[in-house]
């Protein structure tokens, strides 16, 4: 089930729109080392101290445990490990053919069912595909994914499937992008994938 409508000052698991930004730029924009966010953090307290206040987390674990507890419509972390089998050079091996390799997901059916059902992105999504001409010279004017000649033709084979008669063409687009997390993991390199509504 997509996860319920919140009121708009609810930030859970975060206290506040303070707390979420924090979390935000300390760990998405800024990526900053958990030594870092340690210093930060500790300042950020010093100054807080004549005012008996204290920064929106207590150190980098505090940060990490709130980020963690966020639930994505209650879909869970699954995991499995992979590793290469297939005929391995006689000499240098690399190192990556002989380890194990951890795969972290949550079920992308699950997630984007609920992505589909967040009322957040209602007036964000075009349900249909569309075309728009210039009224001058009659020119196809490119604005999104459905505004393309793809997307209507998909949409085309749909309506012409008896076995889809009143589905709705809801193409996800992913990608996946190098992350290099130094600090926390020795340098490991990670390849999120990412689903975009």
């Amino acid at each position: 089930m997509p996860p319920p409508s919140k009121s708009l000052d609810d930030w859970t698991p975060y206290w506040d729109c303070i707390e979420f930004e924090t979390a935000e730029f300390l760990y998405t924009c800024n990526q900053m080392s958990a030594g870092d966010i340690n210093v930060l953090l500790d300042l950020w307290a010093a100054t807080l101290l004549k005012h008996n206040d204290k920064p929106p987390f207590a150190d980098y674990h505090n940060l990490y445990k709130t980020i963690d507890s966020a639930s994505v419509g209650n879909v869970k972390w699954q995991s499995f490990q992979v590793k290469y089998m297939e005929e391995k050079p006689a000499y240098n091996v690399p190192p990556w053919m002989n380890e194990s390799h951890d795969i972290w997901y949550r079920d992308p059916h699950e997630v984007i069912r609920n992505m589909l059902g967040n009322l957040d992105y209602t007036a964000e999504m075009n349900y249909q595909p569309y075309h728009e001409f210039l009224i001058n010279n009659d020119k196809h004017q490119w604005q999104d994914f459905m505004s393309s000649d793809w997307a209507w033709n998909q949409a085309d084979k749909l309506s012409n499937d008896p076995d889809t008669i009143g589905s709705t063409f809801m193409p996800v687009i992913l990608r996946s992008d190098k992350t290099t997390v130094s600090v926390a993991t020795g340098a490991n390199d990670y390849y999120p994938f990412y689903a975009k509504k």
